[in-house]
């Protein structure tokens, strides 16, 4: 787990031999992030900010600081500072070019500050031998070589941004000519743009001279290299996961998640789609009904125990009930290979993306069905002419979608390159929250994909975890008419051990029975103490006359009930699970306590940590979270941002849209 960088500056001024042993445990536990605390919308901007602020402040600081003191360069200082000032005027020009997508006026626009900063180099090497006198002429080096290799960064990153000139879009797919040749290039100058940004990073790590009034300064132009580095190495292995699943010809699964019938990894499945491609174009995609594939499918295989006794057959319309999306995309590919051939991987999508996309490209009319989607109807349309407005003679229910596919890709085919750029950042943030998943056959691709975080898998964690996972089985689309807070009390005993409750709190604001399977994933091995407000729990196993019993399956109903809740493992974390069915204009309230493995082992000579991570469910409506930790006799050393206390108590809260994490540094 990673959080922003340690910040113990306060307690540095009072006692700087704590604050060392604090840092120094903490580095011990956590990988410490560069802070971001003003998270570009896109990676274009962290050019714009670096351009405009960090190198036009420490360029002029450090010459007019340092050239001060070489009496003999005073003749130069002013041709020095001349040259150093169009170079960052240029730089500041070709961030705010490149945020209005103008990349050739910014390429330009970054060889012209290269040759003013190698003027200025050129002036002041003259007086090199006198740099030894001076710290601050040395540091003022190091910052015309960083802010040089920076530019010439730029020129290599324009250039692969010029990759949204050629693309080219039509009602098919995606139709550049030898566009996996174009991606592989774009690559390869990209990572030209990284190292050249890393070893600007070495630069201005050299710079030793700083006055006082610019520490910060200097430390902010440090963080927005490191955060063009981390958006740069994103971008990179983007494009080498693009070119790894869709390099020569591939055939994908695709998935389509209704959240209003929430599941384990996004929604329940009633279509799906077949995307073949060859050489990174659509050379075929097919869209229809779940039940057409279902249909084809001889394995007669149990569902799993909750389903039971009422639907005795699994089938791939309820294929992903395992929380973790690499193990769900196993069995969807499992079954679809049962009835079709053979696929590469999955992608499994909510309605979310392409509500944010109808943002782009403005209402689209469908005359065949007398309707027009944009962003704001697109769930509520698509629900209805898929599920009740559709010719019952012909039984295609899910024609509409089929049909909708290619005029939204005409639509695209007229994008600018500004909407090419916001159609990205669309498509990242429903990767980041999980309203698209992706699972790759390919071990290398799998691996990069759960690298840049698009995998859904169950994550690991340092000590506390928590999971809620809820899944409607109840047939009722009621799920976004479902609002779920959850209050989280932590409790540290004396001797380390940590007693966590969860309070889960459903309010059905809909005309229809919500049924769900709710599932709480908590750290492996954590002791079940008691739960209150779950429904009956009619247990069932996985299995039924006449049909065959996955292992999987069987493996997960193993466990015990306990007060209305089954305690198992699942994903590597210990699960409780059980009914909460809360009905129209109802709240309903379950509790669950439990004590976890591991304890925490600080004393007056050393300190040890408790974190939290909270990971999101795919496809699921944000809600409200708040947490208390009781740190009961434990001091805190160190505690994450937006984290607040009164006394022992240390409270905290997220609004759930991505995975958060939070830590605290303790002693006694």
């Amino acid at each position: 787990m990673k959080f922003n960088r340690l910040d113990i500056s306060e307690l540095k001024r009072k006692n700087p031999r704590k604050a060392a042993a604090v840092k120094a445990a903490v580095l011990s536990v956590f990988p410490i992030n560069e802070p971001k605390k003003n998270e570009p919308k896109s990676f274009y901007s962290v050019f714009l900010k670096m351009g405009s602020f960090a190198l036009s402040a420490l360029v002029l600081v450090f010459l007019v600081q340092g050239l001060v003191y070489l009496n003999s360069a005073n003749k130069v200082k002013g041709e020095i500072l001349g040259e150093a000032t169009s170079a960052y005027q240029d730089l500041q020009n070709a961030g705010k070019n490149i945020g209005s997508q103008d990349f050739g006026s910014a390429e330009s626009l970054f060889s012209s500050a290269q040759e003013n900063i190698q003027k200025a180099q050129d002036k002041l090497d003259n007086f090199k031998v006198l740099e030894w006198l001076t710290p601050q002429a040395n540091s003022a080096q190091h910052v015309l070589a960083g802010a040089s290799l920076l530019a010439q960064a730029g020129q290599k990153l324009t250039g692969a941004l010029g990759l949204l000139d050629e693309l080219k879009v039509n009602n098919t797919g995606l139709v550049t000519t030898n566009i996996n040749d174009r991606i592989l290039e774009n690559r390869n100058a990209l990572g030209d743009a990284r190292d050249l940004v890393s070893q600007s990073s070495a630069e201005f790590k050299k710079v030793n001279s700083v006055p006082l009034d610019y520490e910060q300064t200097l430390n902010s132009a440090q963080d927005q290299i490191a955060e063009l580095l981390t958006i740069l190495n994103s971008l990179i292995n983007i494009e080498d996961l693009y070119l790894d699943l869709f390099t020569g010809q591939k055939t994908y699964l695709l998935v389509f998640q209704n959240y209003d019938e929430l599941r384990a990894t996004g929604g329940f499945i009633g279509t799906y789609g077949v995307l073949n491609s060859n050489g990174g174009s659509i050379s075929n995609l097919k869209i229809e009904s779940i039940y057409n594939l279902d249909g084809q499918i001889l394995d007669q295989i149990a569902a799993p125990g909750p389903f039971q006794p009422d639907i005795k057959k699994w089938g791939i319309r309820d294929a992903n009930w395992f929380v973790d999306f690499p193990t769900t995309a196993k069995k969807l590919l499992h079954f679809f290979e049962s009835g079709q051939a053979t696929a590469d991987g999955v992608l499994a999508l909510t309605p979310k993306p392409f509500s944010d996309i109808l943002k782009l490209t403005g209402p689209i009319n469908m005359p065949a069905y007398n309707v027009t989607l944009d962003s704001n109807n697109f769930q509520d349309l698509v629900q209805f002419e898929t599920s009740e407005n559709y010719d019952k003679v012909l039984n295609q229910p899910k024609k509409f979608l089929a049909d909708f596919a290619p005029v939204l890709l005409d639509r695209m085919s007229k994008f600018t390159k500004e909407q090419w750029l916001q159609f990205f950042q669309i498509i990242s943030d429903n990767l980041t929250t999980r309203q698209a998943m992706f699972y790759s056959s390919n071990p290398k691709a799998q691996q990069q994909i759960e690298t840049l975080g698009f995998s859904g898998k169950i994550l690991d964690a340092d000590f506390d975890y928590l999971n809620i996972n809820n899944s409607n089985l109840g047939g009722t689309k009621t799920d976004l008419e479902i609002s779920q807070s959850v209050n989280f009390a932590g409790r540290i005993l004396s001797d380390g051990s940590v007693i966590d409750t969860v309070n889960v709190t459903r309010t059905n604001q809909g005309k229809d029975q919500n049924r769900d399977y709710m599932r709480v994933l908590a750290p492996l091995g954590s002791t079940f103490i008691s739960a209150t407000g779950f429904d009956d729990y009619d247990y069932h196993a996985s299995s039924a006359d006449n049909f065959s019993v996955d292992p999987d399956l069987s493996a997960w109903d193993a466990g015990q009930t306990k007060s209305n809740v089954l305690v198992h493992t699942e994903a590597g974390k210990t699960e409780f699970s059980g009914w909460v069915n809360t009905a129209p204009d109802q709240n309903k309230t379950i509790s669950l306590t439990y004590i976890l493995p591991s304890k925490l082992k600080s004393n007056s000579l050393n300190s040890d940590s408790y974190s939290l991570l909270l990971q999101k469910q795919p496809g699921a409506l944000p809600f409200a979270f708040n947490a208390n930790v009781n740190i009961g006799e434990h001091t805190v050393l160190w505690q994450s941002p937006n984290i607040s206390s009164q006394g022992s108590q240390f409270t905290w809260n997220s609004n759930s849209q991505k995975d958060d994490f939070w830590a605290l540094v303790l002693s006694k």
